[in-house]
């Protein structure tokens, strides 16, 4: 048994050690848009190179200036905009920047893990797929597990607060603010809060903001979709169908060349399970369970980015974009279809029909 003193210490190291951190409501937001541009410039650059012959800067001078470098002080402007400046206003451009810097210096990732600086390293595609997914999934996942409490809602609405007193505040998030605070009473601070954003004069909404607003209007046509009584019909097709593509894509390529056996048989094990969790969403919505069974069409949908574009992007990188964008889309409207509460209705129908 430790005693009172040992106790003591090991309770004031942990509160030294503690990090005081607030998370952003508009994280997944940023996110999204970093991730978004890294890939976007990932495909671009590789693109690019492959229809100019994979040209050198520097040419013949025996200089080469590899595009890692550009990528590095790209995050490093990304860095700055987040010391230098206060308020929401710098994080879409920070996000959107530090995404084409990431995606510049992740390209090269071939180089860094080989002896010969190899490029055209094979895994190299796969290797990038795993990070990006790793990002988007940690993120998705801390914050359904821990959605943000009141505490931290009134202090995200403080944050806000600044950008309103510098004039930089567009009235659609002022009133998104309002709303929420109006939702929290027991908090210190929120009802102060709300009378000060009560009364700052609006502004149009400046050009950083609006790549929160392209995101707000992808969501508000996602929840659109997903009020649609075929919902669920939609998501279940595209997922068989996202399954059998990554699977002749696969065996294709195999029959081929037998090099890509074990491409093969991860891709296909990918497939069996996003199908079984297919079977087991469409067993619960004839059982009369609609949000049991869009969260099992959920679960097939992460499979399917985590194990089948894992290995499909080690076979065919291209191809495995559309299914990425499938993947993650398929994701965002089952979110929206478990958000907006319309499977009730729907599973009502599957238990009667």
């Amino acid at each position: 048994m430790p005693s009172p003193k040992k106790i003591t210490a090991a309770r004031q190291v942990r509160q030294q050690l503690h990090l005081d951190l607030v998370r952003s409501e508009k994280a997944t937001v940023h996110l999204t848009t970093f991730v978004v541009s890294a890939v976007s410039t990932i495909m671009i650059t590789r693109g690019y190179l492959a229809l100019t012959g994979y040209p050198q800067i520097g040419g013949d001078s025996g200089l080469h200036v590899a595009h890692v470098l550009p990528g590095g002080l790209l995050m490093l402007a990304a860095l700055v905009m987040g010391f230098a400046f206060i308020g929401r206003g710098p994080r879409p451009v920070a996000a959107l920047v530090g995404g084409v810097g990431f995606g510049l210096f992740l390209d090269e990732v071939g180089k860094f893990v080989t002896a010969d600086n190899d490029y055209f390293f094979g895994p190299a595609p796969a290797i990038m797929y795993v990070v990006f997914v790793l990002l988007v999934v940690t993120a998705q996942v801390g914050r359904h597990r821990r959605p943000l409490s009141d505490r931290e809602k009134v202090a995200n609405a403080a944050h806000v607060l600044v950008d309103g007193l510098a004039g930089r505040l567009p009235d659609s998030r002022r009133q998104e603010v309002l709303r929420t605070l109006d939702s929290i009473s027991d908090v210190r601070g929120a009802q102060q809060l709300r009378d000060l954003l009560a009364d700052v004069e609006p502004r149009v909404s400046p050009l950083p903001q609006r790549f929160e607003v392209l995101w707000r209007r992808i969501a508000a046509a996602l929840a659109r979709v997903a009020s649609s009584r075929f919902a669920v019909t939609v998501v279940t097709a595209l997922l068989v169908l996202q399954a059998l593509g990554a699977a002749v894509v696969v065996i294709s390529l195999w029959r081929a060349s037998e090099s890509y056996r074990l491409i093969t048989a991860g891709t296909l094990t990918g497939t069996a399970v996003s199908v079984a969790f297919i079977g087991l969403g469409l067993w619960r919505w004839r059982a009369g369970d609609g949000r049991t069974a869009v969260e099992w069409l959920q679960r097939s949908a992460l499979s399917s980015l985590l194990i089948t574009q894992v290995f499909h992007f080690a076979a065919s990188p291209f191809t495995a974009v559309a299914g990425v964008v499938v993947d993650l889309l398929l994701l965002g409207l089952a979110s929206s279809i478990l958000r907006t509460g319309s499977t009730r209705a729907s599973g009502e129908v599957g238990a009667t029909g």
